[in-house]
């Protein structure tokens, strides 16, 4: 169905987008959070929508980084979110520790 090339090329896409990711989306879901508290501030009609996907974009970056590298957060906002509110459970690290205790 897929010819060699094809499956190389995706293999390689997958790939890279599964490193670049996370830095990627918390680096602009950041930048969009603040352009977005920044524009409520000043009362724009969007500002809303671009700061909650910023924090969205922020959360998710941070959640395939701690998946990927086994829950060492980059930054402590993120570390306090994810290990002190039921946003926990979603890491399959917490899953595994609650087995272990058991």
């Amino acid at each position: 169905m897929w010819d060699p090339g094809t499956a190389f090329l995706a293999v390689v896409v997958v790939a890279g987008a599964a490193v670049l990711a996370p830095p990627i989306a918390r680096i602009t879901g950041g930048f969009c959070a603040i352009i977005g508290l920044l524009g409520v501030i000043q009362d724009r009609t969007w500002a809303p929508t671009v700061a909650a996907l910023g924090v969205l974009a922020w959360l998710i970056g941070h959640w395939s980084f701690a998946v990927r590298n086994d829950a060492r957060y980059r930054s402590p906002l993120a570390r306090a979110l994810f290990d002190q509110t039921p946003l926990r459970w979603t890491l399959p690290q917490s899953w595994s520790a609650r087995k272990r205790r058991r």
